[in-house]
């Protein structure tokens, strides 16, 4: 697909521009009004209008001008804003129906840029889906399984875009250099969005979470630290607190993309299952040629008889599973199978005073992973992974 003239980086830098210049048209001719109205005028000290000018001599005029800009280039850039919002939930409840089972909706996006490329990728895999259904390429069971794939990886970015556009439409206190770092986490995690959707024509060749691995080289503390900026309105809308504890410099050979699905699984569960515990502890150090990271939360236990099930496939029998509080059951099985995929191992302690997931992963990328990728490991890594492992 043809790359948009306009981004949506760019629309809203662009947005932004337009309400600074209309506001500032707006103050130009109050000012030029209430100028006319004093030249044709004879003062009087009861005036309203005389002591409004006075109130402005004493501010300054070029003074009184910026702090009135600020609030109305606030509200036009609200204004502007707001069909975007709509977009996200359009995109939502497209994801929604796909869950669903209902493939033949449609998610009608103008906008020329990528939200409008979501929606055709959505749409796209509607139709595929249609078609594979009623060529019998797949049983129910299988449609449900992929479905619930898909919904469990897109729901992590989604929710992150809508917090980040949420902070940036109620908070009018946010300076321009805040509204333009939260605005380029949103674009990001648009992109894995798009990405995401993107995956869903390759699903098929996936074993319920094995995929061919892409190997580059990734600092897994830099990987964690970029997690937990882009989930902040998670957790803020939680109201848990992370706290680091992380070595610098834990280099490894992985799969970046992979290796970010497994961290957001595993952090997005602690949201889940660990809001009574106030905060989340992520650790991340290098011992004995082995990459050791663990999540800890300090909510609800998980009892000692469905810890053996946890990383089962569709297992919802355990807290970390249940139904009501949104999990798939599939979403710790996929870890377990990437972690495995890496030559890694994943393993659970849960107990009155906390549950801590640890990822052990080797610093040389593993035999396993290294037989995984060894024909097509020389042509580098998507632009995604390399965008990870190195910012």
């Amino acid at each position: 697909m043809d790359k948009p003239a306009f981004s949506f980086r760019s629309k809203m830098l662009l947005l932004l521009g337009a309400s600074m210049l209309l506001s500032g048209i707006v103050i130009f001719l109050a000012y030029r009004a209430l100028e006319t109205y004093y030249l044709s005028h004879v003062w009087f000290a009861n005036d309203p209008l005389f002591r409004v000018r006075r109130y402005i001599e004493n501010i300054g005029d070029f003074q009184f001008a910026i702090i009135l800009m600020i609030p109305f280039t606030i509200l036009f850039f609200y204004l502007f804003t707001k069909p975007y919002a709509a977009y996200f939930g359009d995109i939502s409840a497209g994801i929604r129906r796909l869950a669903q089972g209902d493939f033949s909706s449609r998610v009608v996006i103008r906008s020329q840029d990528e939200f409008g490329r979501i929606a055709d990728d959505l749409n796209q895999a509607g139709d595929n889906l249609q078609m594979a259904m009623e060529r019998g390429d797949f049983a129910e069971s299988s449609k449900h399984q992929l479905v619930l794939n898909l919904a469990h990886d897109l729901r992590t970015p989604l929710t992150s875009v809508l917090g980040y556009l949420d902070i940036l439409l109620r908070d009018e206190s946010l300076s321009k250099e805040k509204v333009r770092h939260y605005m380029g986490i949103a674009f990001t995690k648009s992109r894995r969005l798009e990405k995401l959707i993107d995956e869903l024509f390759e699903i098929t060749r996936m074993n319920y979470g094995k995929a061919p691995l892409h190997l580059a080289t990734l600092d897994v503390s830099e990987l964690l630290v970029q997690l937990n900026e882009e989930l902040f309105p998670v957790f803020e809308n939680a109201e848990l607190t992370v706290r680091l504890h992380i070595d610098s410099q834990v280099v490894m050979s992985g799969d970046g993309e992979l290796l970010a699905r497994v961290f957001e699984n595993l952090l997005t569960n602690a949201v889940r299952y660990g809001g009574d515990g106030q905060f989340i502890d992520i650790h991340c150090a290098a011992e004995a040629g082995e990459a050791v990271i663990q999540v800890v939360n300090y909510g609800d236990t998980i009892p000692p008889q469905q810890l053996p099930h946890i990383f089962d496939m569709f297992y919802t029998g355990d807290q970390a599973r249940t139904t009501q509080s949104g999990g798939t059951g599939i979403g710790l099985y996929i870890v377990r199978n990437i972690v495995e995929q890496h030559g890694g191992t994943i393993t659970v302690q849960s107990d009155v005073e906390r549950t801590c997931f640890e990822v052990r992963l080797p610093l040389d990328g593993g035999e396993s992973a290294a037989a995984a990728e060894s024909a097509g490991a020389e042509e580098g890594v998507e632009k995604e992974i390399t965008r990870r492992s190195r910012r």
